[in-house]
């Protein structure tokens, strides 16, 4: 299975990763190291490491989400049979549905 990640998602973890180390150089290393976990879970079983991503009235069964253990975020992923594509790392409390534009193609 070929794996791709969206051009943003690393900014993303960056980000985040950057906002946590303001706060602790050990919360960022501990946010790295669970979103480093759940891509490595992702990666390994695509289709049962995260949920479905539920639209409201419908699944979209290309679209799935992993929760990260320790902090209010998920990881936005698409998966078919050739292809494992890593979209955003999204903070819980935001609306998943403004992130799917970046699984338009």
């Amino acid at each position: 299975m070929r794996v791709l990640y969206h051009p943003e998602f690393p900014k993303d973890i960056r980000r985040f990763e950057s906002e946590y180390s303001e706060i602790s150089t050990g919360l960022a290393s501990r946010f790295r190291s669970d979103v480093d976990v759940a891509l490595g879970a992702v990666k390994f079983s695509p289709n049962s490491a995260g949920h479905l991503l539920n639209l409201g009235s419908q699944d979209v069964r290309y679209l799935r989400r992993r929760n990260l253990k320790s902090f209010p975020f998920f990881i936005l992923y698409g998966v078919t049979d050739e292809l494992l594509i890593f979209g955003s790392v999204i903070p819980s409390r935001s609306d998943p549905l403004t992130w799917l534009l970046r699984f338009e193609k």
